[in-house]
């Protein structure tokens, strides 16, 4: 998402997502540090402009830097259906290509190995169904 609104320009959201990438550590959330201020700055500029695609996706990239990472992956299928029709297949991608059955079931998401899904859940529900 920070490709498709524009905000992989700035260099230290850019650099922060390398970061996550490589699977460091991401960075402090201080009030005063470079990352924080350029993110609170887009949300003064979307606010203003009323752009709603930037605010959303700025939005959900404080969440998986420093909320929930999952609550963010969760939420940007329904972002990313805004911006394009080709969401589905750029979601796919993000999530390795996986084989998919005709109905992802909790066996799916449970089987699923992707590190920006806490897939723990799913496996112990479908552990759980299967009694």
């Amino acid at each position: 998402m920070a490709v498709e609104t524009g905000l992989n320009k700035y260099p230290e959201i850019k650099s922060a997502l390398n970061a996550l990438e490589r699977g460091e550590a991401p960075p402090r959330p201080e009030q005063a540090s470079p990352l924080a201020l350029r993110l609170r700055t887009v949300l003064v500029q979307t606010n203003t402009h009323l752009d709603d695609h930037r605010k959303w996706a700025a939005e959900k990239m404080a969440h998986g830097i420093w909320g929930s990472p999952y609550r963010s992956v969760c939420e940007n299928a329904g972002i990313r259906s805004h911006l394009t029709v080709d969401w589905r297949a750029d979601l796919h991608a993000d999530l390795g290509n996986p084989p998919l059955p005709p109905m992802p079931d909790d066996r799916f998401w449970g089987t699923l190995r992707n590190p920006a899904i806490d897939s723990s859940w799913y496996a112990a529900r479908y552990t759980q169904d299967q009694g």
